[in-house]
């Protein structure tokens, strides 16, 4: 076999040796040390992307949970300011009903109860 020729076999095995000693330097002195630190910042990267996402996810529930007690304050405080409007206006009317009825729809009232005694005479 002419790989196992005892005169050519030394200086393919130099050779072989020489050129995977020197591309492996090379790739230890220059490749590698690149290879490492894009791996570094791509790693920085993700996990600055990592807590961003999280502060964002509790800013998210912090805004939620502050609009769900703020819309439900606003909800009890329209409620309450409606039922006192509500009974106000309704005070104030049922006053002003009374009021009329004593004071201006007197004659009216005499006068149709008096129909009403000649009708049923």
């Amino acid at each position: 076999m002419p790989q196992l020729d005892k005169v050519t076999f030394f200086s393919q095995f130099f050779w072989l040796c020489f050129f995977f000693l020197g591309f492996y330097f090379i790739m230890l002195k220059y490749f590698l040390p690149k290879m490492s630190r894009i791996l570094l910042l791509r790693k920085k990267k993700m996990s600055f992307s990592h807590q961003g996402m999280s502060s964002l996810q509790q800013e998210n529930q912090y805004i939620r949970h502050s609009f769900d007690t703020l819309l439900s304050q606003a909800l009890t405080t329209s409620k309450t300011l409606f039922f006192s409007l509500f009974s106000r206006t309704t005070g104030w009317l049922q006053n002003s009903v009374s009021l009329i009825n004593q004071t201006q729809y007197q004659a009216v009232n005499k006068s149709y109860v008096q129909s009403l005694g000649e009708t049923s005479l």
